[in-house]
């Protein structure tokens, strides 16, 4: 139904510039590097199981398609270089800013750039740092990363046998990025999962029950977190230091104060806050389904490698825990019944190497499933276009 509903959705947009090269001069110059939209052949992925998958909460559910679907038609669109003529990370950049102005931020949501000369996490900086895009740093964020350079870091180095939900990135904090880039400097290896997922979120909210959406609208949403300050706790998971970069109480009670939230210290320098959040945003005049409910719930714990066999910890003291924004617990079949309808519309794919993924992070979720092997993403967040 999404695929349907997404292809539709697509060839609306997408046909006022079908057929049409992305650059900064025209392609008989040879002046600048032009990109060109291409057709992909998805149906050579292997299925991803998705129901009872090991590790992904919520998976037993009748509601969960047995299978990720692969991407429909035209989503995400791939663009490739025009020609072989070799140019420099930031004429790429230059060269792709048409395709964020007028797919990404057209409507469509995602773009895929593929074949770019873009081999190192110095050159992926390089291309960002001249996207014309205005870079926005990880702090306060909750996955585990690390930065790589600059404005680059790791995608979540979670346990690789985590399949991730998908989730509009740092919805639950203020400013959020408003586009988020991946790039693929190492894949998984063909059928060991790994597979980039995506979700349209206008596709999850017209799709999941009013009423559930209507007191999420009225009741908003409480994050709550709790963070160490050494790593040894809760196996390793992130500290509050490594949180907000930074060993200064004083700068984390200032990022705090600055974004309306309570929190509290612990005699061992443990760290707890919260804060109350919107279950939805409204962007370029559409109200659209924008938080981590059901990501950031401590549920997520239950199916984890490394804390499932163990006794659970309350969900109070669990690195992060949702409520709603009164404080009352969200319903377990609520949080199910977003699952369902989210995996229900979401399209997956493994990326290949030197892959640039570009999301508007409004319009479009993004996870990943879990894999085995070898497998790296890099990623860089942007508030808005400069």
């Amino acid at each position: 139904m999404w695929l349907q509903t997404g292809t539709r959705q697509i060839r609306l947009v997408q046909a006022a510039f079908c057929c049409r090269s992305f650059g900064s001069k025209p392609r008989a110059e040879a002046a600048a590097p032009t990109l060109q939209e291409t057709a992909a052949d998805w149906s050579g992925q292997p299925p991803a199981p998705l129901r009872g998958r090991r590790f992904l909460v919520g998976s037993d559910s009748p509601g969960v398609p047995e299978v990720l679907s692969p991407p429909g038609e035209g989503f995400p669109p791939v663009y490739v270089p025009a020609d072989g003529a070799r140019f420099s990370p930031e004429d790429w950049a230059v060269a792709a800013r048409d395709v964020v102005r007028s797919v990404v931020d057209g409507g469509v949501g995602a773009a895929l750039l593929r074949g770019l000369p873009l081999h190192t996490a110095k050159d992926f900086s390089r291309f960002f740092n001249t996207s014309g895009l205005r870079p926005m740093t990880y702090e306060g964020g909750a996955a585990l990363r690390t930065n790589v350079t600059g404005h680059v870091d790791t995608a979540s180095i979670e346990h690789p046998s985590i399949s991730m939900e998908t989730h509009n990135e740092m919805a639950y904090t203020h400013p959020y990025p408003e586009k988020i880039l991946f790039f693929c400097l190492e894949p998984a290896e063909p059928g060991c999962g790994g597979e980039s997922v995506m979700a349209d979120v206008r596709q999850i909210l017209r799709k999941l029950d009013p009423s559930v959406v209507a007191k999420f609208r009225s009741l908003g949403i409480r994050y709550h977190r709790h963070m160490p300050e050494s790593s040894e706790a809760f196996h390793g998971f992130n500290t509050w230091k490594s949180i907000f970069r930074t060993d200064s109480r004083d700068d984390v009670e200032r990022y705090m104060t600055s974004r309306g939230m309570t929190w509290r210290w612990a005699d061992d320098g443990a760290l707890t806050w919260w804060y109350t959040r919107p279950a939805m945003t409204l962007y370029r005049g559409e109200w659209l389904w924008f938080n981590q409910a059901n990501v950031l719930n401590a549920d997520y714990f239950t199916s984890h490698p490394e804390y499932s066999s163990d006794r659970p910890a309350p969900a109070h003291l669990s690195p992060f825990h949702t409520y709603y924004g009164d404080g009352s617990d969200i319903e377990p079949e609520v949080l199910q019944h977003i699952r369902d309808v989210t995996w229900q519309v979401a399209v997956g794919f493994q990326m290949k190497r030197s892959d640039v993924l570009v999301l508007n992070n409004m319009y479009i979720q993004h996870g990943r499933l879990g894999y085995t092997g070898n497998r790296k993403l890099l990623v860089a967040l942007a508030m808005e276009n400069a």
